[in-house]
């Protein structure tokens, strides 16, 4: 996760700044001996894939979270924030409107956990830019390689904020806010960047409407009216519209095997006719 990342709008003109960084992840410490101002955090904290101030201990950092996803596991770990310039009673009842409580915690607290997803990028671009905090979206060498502004243009008609490298690519920096709804005709044939623009819509203040360049799959319409959204694909297999005002229920999903990532090996098998095909 990235910290001292936050959103203007409500932070910066309260006249205090916040910031943030891992102290431990699992029982490794990384935290500074010495208090730190959130200048100094901002600093450190992006001198390394791990967002800590202590450089000591990126190494065994990485060395434990690769040994725990091995096994499977999860870890946790403490996070540290850091504000300066807070009036007095920030927090208390004469301070309702002002408040920190989760918004400071979701404000600092951004993503970094891509790895080679493209499709959880593309899709949280979406989810996040209609949220109420700032996001940085990290991935791994290759992931950084691959076009991300098919993603970010179509979503910054619907008012999204995201800003990309100088190439396009990843990282990508959210600035999640209140969007609007649009009418808007995708670039480019695929699934991943018509889903992040429904993913959007629903977020939207008024309906929107998607028209894409070709018909592409539709996992992300089924599911989503499965759990109670209001989507309707007209005739062209094209054109299709998101309403507001459903909510959003839980389902038990059950998600079949990908073929995609079989598919290798069969024509791999076809290849060779040696090689015995399990049916």
């Amino acid at each position: 996760m990235a910290f001292g990342q936050y959103r203007p709008a409500v932070f910066a003109a309260a006249g205090y700044r916040p910031g943030g960084l891992w102290a431990q992840v699992g029982p490794v410490e990384a935290d500074s001996e010495k208090p730190l101002d959130v200048s100094e955090i901002r600093q450190k904290i992006f001198q390394n894939d791990m967002h800590v101030i202590d450089q000591d201990k990126v190494e065994d950092l990485h060395q434990l979270i690769s040994e725990t996803k091995e096994k499977g596991d999860t870890l946790g770990g403490i996070i540290r924030l850091v504000a300066t310039g807070l009036p007095a009673g920030l927090g208390s009842y004469v301070s309702w409107d002002t408040k920190l409580d989760a918004k400071l915690a979701a404000a600092a607290v951004g993503v970094n956990a891509m790895g080679n997803s493209g499709t959880t990028n593309r899709l949280l671009l979406g989810i996040l830019a209609g949220s109420s905090f700032a996001s940085q979206l990290i991935g791994d060498a290759s992931l950084s390689k691959r076009p991300m502004k098919r993603v970010s243009q179509p979503l910054a008609k619907f008012g999204a904020e995201i800003a990309l490298s100088p190439a396009g690519t990843l990282p990508a920096r959210v600035i999640g806010q209140k969007l609007h709804g649009a009418e808007i005709q995708l670039e480019v044939a695929s699934a991943q960047v018509k889903s992040a623009a429904i993913f959007a819509a629903l977020e939207a203040g008024s309906p929107s409407t998607i028209i894409e360049k070709l018909p592409t799959r539709n996992h992300t319409e089924i599911m989503l009216r499965q759990f109670g959204a209001d989507i309707t694909t007209e005739a062209d297999n094209l054109t299709i519209h998101v309403q507001l005002g459903q909510e959003l229920l839980g389902q038990e999903v059950e998600v079949p095997g990908d073929m995609s990532s079989a598919a290798f090996w069969l024509t791999a098998g076809r290849l060779r006719k040696s090689w015995p095909l399990m049916s």
